[in-house]
């Protein structure tokens, strides 16, 4: 239950009957303290699903200025995400060996290879990443799994706007915005005002 004297919807009568620097100063600090608990809160949310750490996800992050009323926005860029960055461990798998048996008992042999298995989502398992493997702090994997000459290309997994884009963690976020801001403006004027109250 939010416990507003000032409302925020209120903005032009709040300029008119107190100084509107001191309302200006409230809205941005307002805006400023809420965007980052929204972003907090989208990490938190993220990371419960993914196995990826919070400063993964902030580095992604930038909080903009959209409007002149103080708005912000709370973009998040970047391309999908390096696999190497979900848990990687080296696995020995079986394949089928590519060499042809010069005789009969051969023929269809298995060959072992050191693979590599990622944890993308919490609520599954870890994967097998068919054809990778582990060098160098690189998920890699040929560009043509037919043929062991081909180039070796990085593997990518999700990435962090996608995670976010999720309607869930859009709506969650949006409904924190929702509760917080209208007190965050609230509180902080009031604390505006009884400091000036105090200095007369």
């Amino acid at each position: 239950m939010l416990d507003v004297r000032y409302d925020i919807r209120d903005l032009e009568k709040l300029r008119k009957r107190f100084d509107p620097r001191d309302v200006e100063k409230t809205l941005q600090r307002a805006v400023n303290a809420t965007s980052k608990k929204a972003a907090t809160h989208i990490s938190r949310d993220i990371r419960g699903t993914y196995t990826l750490k919070a400063r993964d996800i902030k580095k992604r992050l930038k909080i903009e200025r959209v409007r002149r009323d103080a708005t912000r926005a709370l973009l998040y860029t970047g391309r999908r995400l390096p696999l190497e960055q979900f848990s990687p461990k080296r696995k020995w798998v079986s394949v089928a060996s590519r060499r042809k048996a010069r005789s009969g008992p051969r023929k269809g042999k298995l060959v072992r290879r050191q693979g590599v298995t990622v944890r993308v989502r919490k609520d599954k398992g870890r994967q097998l990443v068919p054809g990778g493997w582990y060098a160098k702090d690189r998920i890699l994997r040929r560009s043509d799994q037919e043929d062991n000459a081909s180039q070796p290309r990085m593997q990518f997994g999700p990435s962090v706007p996608g995670m976010v884009a999720h309607p869930k963690t859009i709506e969650s976020a949006q409904d924190l915005v929702r509760r917080d801001l209208p007190q965050e403006f609230n509180d902080r004027l009031e604390h505006i005002l009884s400091e000036k109250a105090g200095q007369v």
